[in-house]
């Protein structure tokens, strides 16, 4: 399993930079949108932007949206499209096991993902709130309680992004098709996003309740898949 991981590690050399680097400019322009917005709005309906409490939670979930779309195509394309025909007949023949070499990609996926958006969210909240104590867009308090509420709120998405891209997975391999992971992503990530951003702003435990069910039902449906490549047929 470990020489597995590695080897699936070692693929995704070059993929961790473009996946910080599309987490870092979704969520900065996010950021700034909704900063900027709040400040030249000065209409009822934009009262919610003059306050850290929203914009963050709102750039964080566009920034979901952006980064479990391309978190679909990078699955299908190095997870997926190895399970379907010739490139699947080839792969169940690799030494270490069917059950092990599916787990070390999935792993390999999970921490390359993880990681990368990680540091790319942590790198646009941070420009963001050290530009906001200089040349403060937003008219709220800018404190170090910000800063926690910012990381956890952050962590949570990670989360969320290495789940539901993972969800996505499964139906992709399930149903064999590249085009169906990202497909079950968008609609995920349609039926989710608001609900994510609204409870981000007002009340996070319930993201975080969301975000254990998506990893529960992940980690599950990941099992199942498993077991499924155990036993699949080749002829």
């Amino acid at each position: 399993m470990t020489r597995l991981l590695r080897l699936e590690l070692n693929r995704y050399r070059h993929t961790s930079l473009f996946v910080s680097l599309t987490a870092a400019g979704s969520l900065l322009a996010a950021l700034y949108f909704f900063a900027v917005v709040g400040r030249l709005d000065d209409s009822p309906d934009s009262a919610m932007l003059r306050s850290y409490e929203a914009v963050i939670p709102l750039a964080l979930t566009v920034a979901l949206c952006v980064l479990v779309v391309y978190g679909s195509v990078i699955y299908a394309r190095r997870i997926v499209a190895d399970y379907i025909g010739n490139r699947r007949i080839a792969l169940y023949s690799y030494p270490g096991g069917r059950g092990p070499l599916f787990q070390a990609k999935n792993t390999a996926y999970a921490l390359v993902i993880a990681a990368a958006s990680l540091v790319g969210y942590g790198a646009a909240v941070s420009v963001f709130l050290l530009t906001e104590s200089f040349t403060p867009i937003v008219s709220d308090v800018h404190d170090g309680a910000l800063w926690l509420t910012a990381l956890l709120s952050t962590s949570c998405v990670v989360l969320l992004t290495v789940s539901i891209t993972a969800i996505a997975g499964a139906i992709g391999i399930w149903r064999r098709s590249t085009i169906a992971t990202i497909v079950a992503a968008i609609i995920l990530i349609a039926l989710l996003g608001n609900a994510v951003a609204v409870s981000l702003n007002g009340t996070p435990w319930l993201t975080w309740l969301a975000t254990a069910a998506s990893i529960a039902i992940a980690v599950v449906m990941l099992g199942i898949q498993t077991r499924r490549i155990r036993v699949d047929e080749v002829l």
